[in-house]
């Protein structure tokens, strides 16, 4: 089995559990908190001001 195929076969049923629907601010905030607070030594959340409501920008990479 060649590397792509096995990265495919890896990658596909992870992005099959995906909810590609619409999110609420509130929901999505709490999802992207949640996620930074569970993954902190590889994600970091940052508020980067607010218009009507807050705005988050997000980064995933190893912080060690």
């Amino acid at each position: 089995m060649d590397f792509a195929r096995l990265w495919l076969g890896l990658l596909l049923p992870s992005v099959a559990a995906l909810d590609f629907g619409y999110h609420h601010q509130k929901g999505m905030e709490e999802f992207l908190k949640n996620v930074a607070q569970n993954y902190s030594s590889i994600t970091r959340l940052h508020s980067i001001g607010k218009s009507v409501k807050d705005c988050w920008a997000g980064a995933a990479a190893p912080f060690n």
